[in-house]
């Protein structure tokens, strides 16, 4: 595990490796990757991010987890939707049982 760790610390300082305190360019970049000690996996999955192409599939990530995320969010909305109306259902339903015991008892003061 800590062998993993120290090849994933940069041999270099972006601070160094930049003038006037700008970051370096894209090409830049990629040379500083097929320079380093990584993985083969972690390069291309660099190189893939550098490039504009997909997302990273850094440690074995992959966008299907973004698309998890939405459908758990989708169902927890769907779940408080679902007990919001059930609420709001019953605090309907007394009030007009309170309204009708109102009428009832007006209409028994009347006769």
């Amino acid at each position: 595990m800590a062998d993993d760790i120290d090849t994933l610390t940069p041999e270099f300082n972006l601070d160094e490796l930049s003038e006037d305190g700008e970051l370096p360019s894209t090409e830049n970049l990629m040379k500083m990757l097929e320079e380093s000690n990584m993985t083969d996996e972690m390069k291309e999955n660099l190189r893939q991010m550098l490039s504009g192409g997909r997302a990273p599939e850094l440690f074995g990530a992959s966008t299907s987890g973004s698309w998890l995320g939405v459908v758990f969010i989708i169902v927890i909305f769907s779940i408080l939707f679902f007990f919001g109306y059930k609420l709001y259902k019953s605090i309907k339903e007394k009030e007009n049982k309170k309204e009708e015991k109102k009428k009832l008892k007006q209409m028994k003061k009347k006769k």
